[in-house]
């Protein structure tokens, strides 16, 4: 009589395992930079649509405003009227800001924040002063209205504020007239930085294609937008 021995389980040997390990390993460094360039491109595409939207509130803005253009902190106060983000604060919300608003941050920290800016405090968006200014200010001209705006097509409403601005807007009148350093974050895209025009269409671009001063190229400055 036989007696028949049970089977040993199949099992890893441990040159498969490591085989396996090393092949795991390989893939995750294979993958990972892709994926996180697919992560910074989503950034990116979500941060053109914000300020994609920040053009059409200036659009709405001035459609309810008779013509006229929002303004920052730069002049807001003075004039009696709400900065650009409390202002556009309906549009997002559906109901006007007040002092004690607890949807603030919310919003602030929403679609008022680029996906690649990390700050919790700061604005990532600065509205260009260049549609707020006085004649004087701007050395005989004005945009103060959506309809005098020559090129809308080429003209930066909105772009990316550098990591060390505070502020809700750009002096941008400031970079020829002074020679002062741009507030824009020319890498906030890798090698390009957001911006939306009047006419509402956003792109990342170099800001050398948007700004040299050497080259005379202002694409912030209504009067020289081509």
């Amino acid at each position: 009589m036989f007696l028949l021995r049970p089977r040993r389980a199949a099992g890893f040997t441990l040159v498969e395992l490591l085989v396996v390990i090393a092949v795991i390993a390989l893939l995750i460094g294979i993958l990972l930079p892709t994926l996180g360039k697919a992560r910074g491109a989503a950034r990116t595409v979500k941060c053109l649509c914000q300020l994609r939207t920040l053009g059409q509130f200036t659009a709405m803005y001035a459609d309810t405003n008779r013509d006229s253009m929002p303004r920052s902190q730069h002049s807001a106060f003075p004039n009696q009227v709400a900065p650009w983000g409390y202002a556009f604060f309906e549009y997002v919300t559906g109901s006007a800001y007040t002092q004690s608003d607890a949807g603030w941050l919310t919003v602030f920290n929403g679609p008022y924040r680029c996906p690649h800016d990390r700050r919790t405090e700061r604005w990532s968006y600065a509205y260009n002063v260049y549609y707020e200014l006085t004649a004087d200010e701007t050395q005989g001209r004005t945009w103060t209205r959506l309809s005098q705006v020559p090129v809308t097509t080429a003209s930066v409403l909105f772009g990316e504020l550098l990591p060390t601005a505070s502020a809700d807007h750009a002096m941008a009148h400031f970079w020829t007239q002074f020679n002062a350093p741009p507030e824009i974050d020319p890498k906030r895209h890798g090698d390009g930085t957001g911006v939306v025009y009047v006419d509402g269409h956003a792109a990342s671009k170099p800001f050398p294609s948007l700004f040299d001063h050497s080259l005379h190229v202002d694409q912030y400055n209504p009067a020289t937008a081509r």
